[in-house]
């Protein structure tokens, strides 16, 4: 009260509280929720109900003086709130908290199948009593789980239950129970029973509401406005006009009259329109118009657009923290309908165009659902960003870069010119010139950009280019990954957000969360071995999602289960339970660390403990060796680079096959770039085999990172440096007198040798204890590696303070 006046105060209390005195939301009113429905829990038997809001109540405060009543708005917290809701056929009254309420809506959008009104047939009762009847568990459409009678299902769907019956060996048990189903002659008649299903999932599947956050959604045009008279408004239709009304505003159509009068123009194919519906979790209709482009002839020209790499927009991030350039996102809204089409199609319209129904629509602007559309955008975004001074890199053609002057301003092509030195790359150590590169990376429509003036550039796409920019901001969420600063500045990235969908996909698959573990897997575990039964055909999809979820995740940056998913994923065409069970364990180790953070650190490493020696090699076959460098490397610009790759090897790593795995950690500085933990293709008897093998993988790795990284303009420093835990094979590979023994390993051994001799690359040996690459090549414990995980991803600050044992049993971020 001390810092605001009167109109102050009246503007805190109705920013913060509105008219009925409840506290607003990002998602919605809690009055918005009345006549809504959602998914209950998941009952102890497996079934899960509906619900529909019919109220809700707040909880009163005591009688207390003005100040207080002041203090409590300003306090006043939405889970006072409780809703009053009918569950299930019965009608049961209950009330639900304001925060399981968010999260049962939340959950509503999410998990939506959108196919017919049941889903499937996921089970049926077993251990029934000798006049038991037997009943089947269904999972519906809207989401609910509900065990049904096999008596009424089959009035409905004969040929559905006869098929189920049949795959489990159910037939003669159900008939014997039920004489009057003839599920039998059903399944006899396969080629029938088929035919009937396909048309029950047909008709079903047009008739049958779609449920997003307790809002039925529509499947056409005649369905949004039927639902619309039903609620009495018009927000679906308001929702069509609104999309068709930017078709036109981006000249997507050419009308060529009503089809009674006009004609297409010779040689173009008719195809469909159809629109795709959705309800936001704030309550928005959404109308998207898609064409039908699988109706179009496969077209002659390549319709490949490129989008950047992870790791290439790791590389652009991290220069850009390196040069002290602003990382900034941007999203181009309706991006396909910038370009123009060269498909020759056209469309008749539909009741939703209103006065324009039956007009002939030539598609000329490239919509949605087209096969060249992302080409045509790609190829309007790269001619915008040619315009603006940006050519794209040679290693990484989605990441555009541009020469900029010391003081911020563009080089002219002038300067560009004047500047070309007269040298041949015979090496990393070129010449540095003055000023930076600004770089612009390219993920369809979704642009990273890294510049000390990114406003200038969003201007351009916004002004210049008519671009349509949304969520233009400092780089805060991009492809599943979140990114923010920590206390010391430094910006920091993880999967925070894509790990908490992960865990409630889990618990919606499996009815409970994730128990918590402090490993990926046990140390000693060989799934490889495991010869538990094998998982019927709808767990083995569970099983391929969880794996392709967690794939995702090690793009993302979580380093550390690398060789876990990569073990796993090697059973998922025919995964057994034991294996199941081994990715739930997997699950609850994600869960349980979900702090662990990618930071850009960009202070030179200091590799003082590492003893390089120098070698004479003049006077062996390697004498002369010089790594060819291209003639088109743009000038070095900005701050130097150092290279620094860990390399690790796990011999015997698969029981069966014999394959040992290769893990390779590949560092700019101090931060972790990219991440490789694969098995090899071929069985070594020793260590000292698949040491070799490992070394070799990782010297074509650092050669790749390195030509990318020149192509990109960086400076690199002196060599790059491969760090190695095998003594025996960084002495043979970086001593000149050394003899290969093992011929089968000739081209390995010759390959890594070869890379030494021209001296642009270091091989040093590390205590293996010490060696990051650990991490991704042995299925490892929890306190045997908290040492090495800690500073690469969970220690925040300098990572020579990291105390030298496991002093807290949880990771500190």
């Amino acid at each position: 009260k001390d810092d605001v006046d009167d109109e102050g105060i009246e503007e805190i209390v109705q920013t913060r509280v509105n008219e009925n005195g409840l506290r607003k939301t990002a998602m919605f009113e809690p009055h918005e929720l009345v006549g809504r429905s959602f998914l209950m829990p998941h009952n102890p038997d497996g079934t899960r109900d509906r619900a529909t809001v019919i109220g809700y109540e707040q909880e009163e405060s005591p009688a207390i003086d003005v100040m207080e009543q002041f203090q409590k708005d300003l306090e006043r917290r939405p889970e006072r709130i409780k809703f009053k809701a009918k569950v299930g056929v019965e009608g049961l009254e209950r009330y639900v908290e304001w925060n399981d309420m968010c999260e049962f809506v939340e959950e509503q959008i999410q998990h939506e199948d959108q196919t017919w009104n049941f889903r499937k047939i996921i089970g049926h009762r077993r251990d029934l009593g000798p006049r038991d009847k037997p009943e089947i568990q269904i999972e519906w459409e809207s989401g609910e789980i509900t065990f049904e009678p096999i008596t009424e299902f089959y009035k409905d769907e004969p040929w559905l239950l006869a098929e189920y019956a049949q795959e489990k060996g159910l037939i003669d048990d159900w008939e014997s129970r039920c004489p009057r189903l003839k599920l039998g002659r059903h399944a006899r008649n396969a080629k029938k029973m088929m035919r009937v299903i396909n048309q029950a999932k047909r008709q079903s599947y047009q008739n049958t509401p779609i449920y997003m956050f307790g809002v039925k959604v529509p499947r056409n045009h005649e369905q949004a406005v039927k639902f619309d008279e039903e609620n009495g408004n018009r927000l679906w239709q308001e929702a069509e006009a609104k999309e068709i009304e930017q078709m036109f505003e981006y000249n997507v159509f050419e009308d060529h009259g009503h089809r009674n009068t006009g004609q297409p123009p010779d040689g173009y194919k008719q195809i469909r329109l159809h629109l795709v519906y959705a309800c936001k979790h704030d309550g928005r209709r959404k109308a998207r118009i898609v064409a039908g482009g699988h109706l179009t002839d496969p077209p002659l020209e390549s319709v490949y657009s490129g989008v950047v790499s992870l790791r290439g927009l790791r590389m652009v991030i991290f220069l850009s923290e390196l040069n002290k350039l602003k990382v900034y996102q941007t999203d181009i809204g309706n991006a396909f309908l910038e370009a123009r089409t060269t498909e020759k199609v056209y469309v008749i319209a539909g009741g939703e165009f209103g006065s324009y129904k039956d007009h002939i629509f030539v598609i000329v602007g490239s919509l949605y659902g087209l096969k060249t559309s992302s080409k045509r955008f790609h190829e309007v975004l790269n001619d915008v960003l040619r315009e603006m001074g940006f050519f794209p890199c040679v290693a990484e053609p989605d990441i555009w870069m541009r020469a900029m002057n010391a003081d911020g301003t563009v080089m002219s092509t002038e300067d560009l010119k004047k500047e070309q030195p007269a040298y041949t790359y015979e090496g990393v150590n070129r010449p540095i010139f003055d000023g930076y590169y600004e770089y612009v990376a390219s993920y369809v429509d979704d642009l990273t950009i890294g510049s000390r003036d990114p406003d200038s550039i969003l201007d351009y796409l916004q002004v210049r280019a008519k671009f349509k920019l949304k969520g233009s901001s400092e780089i805060n969420y991009l492809l599943g990954c979140d990114y923010w600063r920590d206390d010391d500045g430094v910006l920091c990235s993880a999967p925070k957000q894509y790990l908490e969908k992960m865990e409630v996909e889990y618990e919606r698959l499996f009815g409970e969360k994730p128990r918590k573990s402090r490993a990926p897997m046990d140390p000693n575990a060989h799934p490889e071995l495991d010869q538990s039964e094998f998982l019927d055909d709808e767990q083995t999809k569970i099983y391929q999602s969880l794996i392709g979820s967690a794939q995702w995740a090690i793009s993302l940056g979580r380093i550390d289960v690398c060789v876990h998913v990569m073990t796993l994923g090697s059973f998922r065409a025919k995964p057994r339970k034991g294996h199941m069970d081994a990715i739930k364990k997997f699950y609850g180790y994600l869960c349980r660390m979900k702090e662990a953070t990618i930071r850009y650190r960009t202070d030179m490493p200091d590799l003082s403990d590492l003893e390089i020696q120098e070698y004479d090699w003049s006077r062996t076959v390697y004498a002369g060796s010089t790594e060819e460098y291209p003639g088109n490397l743009p000038i070095a610009r900005g701050k130097p680079v150092q290279q620094l790759s860990y390399v690790d090897a796990n011999l015997y790593h698969d029981m069966l096959s014999g394959k040992a795995v290769t893990a390779i950690l590949h560092m700019l500085n101090q931060t972790p770039i990219d991440w490789y933990s694969k098995k090899q293709n071929t069985v070594e008897t020793a260590t000292f085999g698949s040491e070799n093998v490992a070394a070799r993988t990782a010297i074509e790795q650092m050669k790749d990172l390195k030509f990318t990284l020149l192509y990109l303009g960086v400076p690199i420093v002196d060599r790059s440096i491969m760090v190695g835990d095998n003594k025996t094979v960084v002495d043979c590979a970086t001593q000149p007198h050394y003899k290969l023994v093992k011929r089968h390993l000739m081209l390995s051994y010759h390959y890594v040798r070869e890379a030494m001799a021209t001296g642009n690359y270091g091989y040093v040996w590390l205590n293996g204890k010490d060696n990051p690459a650990d991490i991704l090549s042995k299925h490892w414990a929890y306190g045997a590696v908290w040492k090495l995980l800690q500073p690469l991803l969970f220690w925040q600050g300098d990572t020579n303070n990291c105390p030298p044992k496991m002093i807290k049993q949880e990771p500190v971020n």
